[in-house]
């Protein structure tokens, strides 16, 4: 097996959920070819650079995975073949890939992306009423004239 990292673009003209269904359609491809879907991160809607099969919006998705060259392949068949899709690209990050590693890396982004509990502060203790009491003048400065205009 290799890493790779998949970028595509669905046109951002689509409804969310015609966006939604795309984005699952590749998973499914990605797991069915036996690949391991490491992580998959949605950057959004955003205005590209210049017109893409007449649309201004795309809505880029990048994939993190491990799979074979097959895996590759039919990814790139499947994007060349949904019209939803408007751009893609496909690279290898590594050679080979350690299975065991590539599994606790995924425990550690499902644990990171957990909400952490919320801490139980210690209790804040009153100051003591002899603190509250001191006159405040004392701290003040001394100086409370305006000063001399220099001519």
């Amino acid at each position: 097996m290799r890493r790779y990292e998949s970028v595509w673009v669905v046109n951002g003209d689509l409804p969310d959920e015609e966006v939604k269904s795309a984005i699952d359609k590749f998973s499914k491809i990605i797991s069915s070819q036996g690949g391991t879907l490491v992580g998959q991160d949605e950057w959004g809607r955003r205005k590209l650079s210049y017109k893409i099969q007449g649309t201004i919006r795309g809505y880029y998705v990048l994939a993190d995975f491990a799979g074979t060259s097959e895996t590759v392949k039919e990814l790139e068949r499947n994007y060349r073949i949904d019209d939803r899709i408007i751009r893609f690209l496909t690279t290898k990050k590594s050679d080979k890939v350690n299975l065991e590693a590539l599994q606790a890396e995924i425990a550690a982004k499902i644990k990171a992306a957990e909400p952490a509990e919320p801490e139980v502060a210690a209790p804040v203790e009153a100051p003591a009423p002899a603190e509250v009491a001191a006159p405040a003048a004392a701290a003040a400065p001394e100086e409370t004239a305006a000063p001399a205009k220099e001519e």
